[in-house]
């Protein structure tokens, strides 16, 4: 946020769906906005901006259901509740320990999925699985250079990967946390000529191989049939080099549809819920205290922060149950606190804070 005064006005421009919004960062008060007659802003607009095309002696003052859908849905808000969110992470401090424990407990941080190396037991037809341990430049490998001095060329990222030797593929698990029956659909690819190419599997911890594909230099879909699984079921997308690991970098996104038995469909999707080393979720209370500061300039009381915490924990439980509520390059706990600073941010304290 610019703390100075003056300057050059913000530029405005339409969006794909019509609205005239601020083009680029939001960044300055409103008053510093471009003003056109023909091009009122949809957001001030709402909110009894103004009119500019007429003489007018008196500003008419509304209350509308528009106006709280604009706060709710808008990407105005939405974006300024995600600075808020970061800042309020940045900034936060530790809480007391004895107000901690009297708040209600927050779920750990998890995820669906986990990044790993390992390889394919033709015997058991089970994966032999490790962790990789390293976060860099956004994807998995065995250590802080690759190749790594143990596991070689293994490492996950968000559309695919490379692998290491016959012993170390490089493996994207995903972990059912409720039965129901699974459907997984996707694609393959393998972009050199050079080397023999790569060998993907998709294999369950219950039920074994179900399904192969080797590529070359190509791209298969990768469709399986539906199968049934159980909560803690873990399916494997593991991928090894065939012979050498020479020009191995490949491709693969898949999508994931369980439906349960409940009738809901739940969808995971590996490149758009892949993610680095998860946030601690023990922190948020602390976060949302800090958010709440600077949202409201004052501390919450122990009410409210104890409704804060107890909303961002069916929050993370929610996420748990339907992922795709996390934009792409979020977390469960970030947007669990993105979601208390856009309640804030809409909230009529704030709206009359000096």
């Amino acid at each position: 946020m610019s703390v100075e005064v003056g300057g050059s006005p913000v530029a405005i421009k339409e969006d794909a769906a019509g609205q005239v919004i601020v083009d680029g960062t939001q960044s300055r008060r409103s008053l510093y906005i471009q003003v056109r007659r023909s091009q009122p802003v949809a957001m001030l607009q709402m909110f009894d901006a103004p009119v500019m095309d007429i003489n007018c002696e008196s500003r008419p003052a509304s209350t509308v259901a528009t106006q709280s859908l604009m706060l709710l849905n808008g990407e105005f808000v939405l974006a300024q509740a995600e600075q808020l969110a970061d800042r309020a992470i940045r900034e936060a401090t530790p809480l007391d320990a004895k107000l901690i424990a009297g708040l209600p407990p927050i779920p750990a941080s998890t995820s669906s999925w986990s990044y790993g190396y390992g390889q394919f037991d033709e015997g058991s037809q089970r994966t032999v699985f490790h962790p990789l341990s390293h976060w860099s430049e956004n994807r998995w490998q065995g250590g802080s250079s690759l190749p790594d001095a143990s596991i070689g060329w293994a490492m996950v990222n968000s559309s695919g990967g490379h692998p290491g030797n016959a012993a170390h593929a490089s493996i994207r698990r995903w972990t059912a946390s409720t039965s129901g029956e699974l459907s997984i659909s996707g694609k393959i690819s393998h972009g050199s000529p050079n080397g023999d190419g790569v060998r993907g599997r998709i294999v369950s911890s219950h039920q074994g191989l179900l399904g192969e594909w080797q590529v070359q230099n190509q791209s298969v879909a990768t469709t399986t049939s539906p199968v049934s699984v159980q909560a803690g079921e873990t399916i494997d997308l593991i991928v090894d080099c065939v012979a050498n690991e020479n020009s191995d970098s490949y491709g693969w996104t898949a999508e994931l549809s369980l439906k349960t038995a409940d009738g809901q469909l739940r969808t995971f999707d590996s490149q758009k819920q892949f993610h680095g080393p998860l946030p601690d979720a023990r922190e948020l209370p602390a976060q949302v205290s800090q958010a709440w500061k600077l949202a409201l300039c004052r501390e919450p009381e122990g009410a409210e922060l104890e409704l804060a915490v107890s909303f961002v924990a069916q929050q993370l439980a929610e996420f748990e149950v339907t992922p795709q509520g996390i934009p792409e390059g979020s977390t469960a706990v970030r947007q669990a606190l993105v979601n208390v600073c856009q309640m804030l941010l809409t909230s009529n304290e704030f709206l009359y804070v000096d």
